[in-house]
């Protein structure tokens, strides 16, 4: 059978994006490949799943992705692995570097070698805009790059990465560049998944009925993680040009301060909130509003899911984990 190389397997977009092949595309198997020390909360009804043949690998150890590429040829590689939350870049910079980037390369060169065919897609981010300009909403592939973490500068090094490796090489390699998604899986340091372990904590009678949090000013576009895989899915069946980038996005704004008004409103519990400075960012991305025409045009891409929906199955995920 043909074969899915999902890099980062157990985190939310690479476990969404197994259970999306599973479902969907029954000609496939999945290599997953995950870290040693990984949280698997996430696969657990997928660790003996006759499809899915599950491998030990580190993006920063250049052996271990020849040794997983020699006894796997991919025909498909979702590269979604990476340090992603941006405070933890901050924090540390060059390991941010070494696992985003240096990983990276580590993967290019061992499918260039042994799957030279492999289609592959990377995993870009909105975050690489970063301070974009209010004449420039909703953000265009075309707009300059204006990053404000490692975490942005590292994304756009696996961009230009792909980029030059397809130029250079001729690899089929389609760069996408994701605006925020979210769903069930979040991670507990991004935003909407921080507000919904507190709402979840608050209805056990875990915590006072406060909920603490950084600044509510950013707006985002939101989109649900199942149209996210979908999307990645898409971006390899033959309608986008190798090399090339495309933003994923709904195209709708919304105001952090929203995100959390609505999960609050989910809840019967009379809940109160304050800001804390420890979550305070030193710099935020204050609007990313994309424009995903050129992909929704390449590939008949659309979303099927709402935002309320999305914070919805976040909260009610970290409900059931609490």
């Amino acid at each position: 059978m043909p074969s899915a190389l999902v890099t980062g397997a157990t985190g939310m977009v690479g476990s969404t994006m197994i259970d999306y092949i599973l479902e969907n595309h029954p000609d496939y198997d999945v290599v997953a490949m995950r870290r040693d020390r990984s949280d698997l909360r996430n696969v657990t009804h997928l660790l003996q799943h006759p499809r899915v043949h599950w491998e030990i690998g580190d993006l920063a150890d250049a052996h271990s992705q020849y040794d997983l590429l020699r006894r796997h040829t991919p025909d498909r590689c979702f590269h979604t692995a990476a340090m992603s939350h941006v405070p933890t870049s901050r924090l540390a910079p060059a390991e941010c570097m070494k696992v985003n980037v240096i990983g990276q390369i580590n993967l290019f060169e061992a499918l260039r070698q042994t799957a030279p065919e492999c289609r592959i897609q990377i995993c870009g981010s909105s975050e690489q805009y970063g301070l974009v300009l209010p004449d420039e909403i909703p953000v265009k592939e075309t707009n300059s790059f204006r990053p404000l973490s490692p975490y942005a500068c590292s994304k756009i090094s696996q961009d230009m990465l792909g980029y030059q490796y397809a130029r250079n090489y001729g690899m089929k390699i389609v760069r996408t560049r994701a605006f925020n998604h979210s769903g069930a899986r979040r991670h507990e340091a991004f935003s909407e998944a921080t507000f919904s372990i507190q709402i979840a904590q608050i209805e056990k009678g875990m915590r006072e009925p406060v909920i603490e949090h950084g600044n509510l000013t950013p707006i985002r576009d939101m989109t649900h993680v199942r149209d996210i895989v979908r999307a990645y899915w898409m971006s390899l069946d033959g309608g986008c040009v190798w090399g090339e980038a495309y933003n994923i996005c709904s195209g709708i704004g919304l105001c952090v301060q929203d995100m959390l008004d609505y999960l609050t409103g989910l809840t019967p519990v009379r809940i109160t909130t304050r800001e804390d400075p420890a979550r305070v960012r030193p710099s935020d991305v204050p609007i990313l509003i994309g424009d995903s025409t050129r992909f929704r045009e390449a590939t008949g891409w659309t979303p099927r899911y709402n935002w309320q929906e999305t914070l919805s199955e976040c909260l009610d995920y970290w409900r059931g984990q609490i």
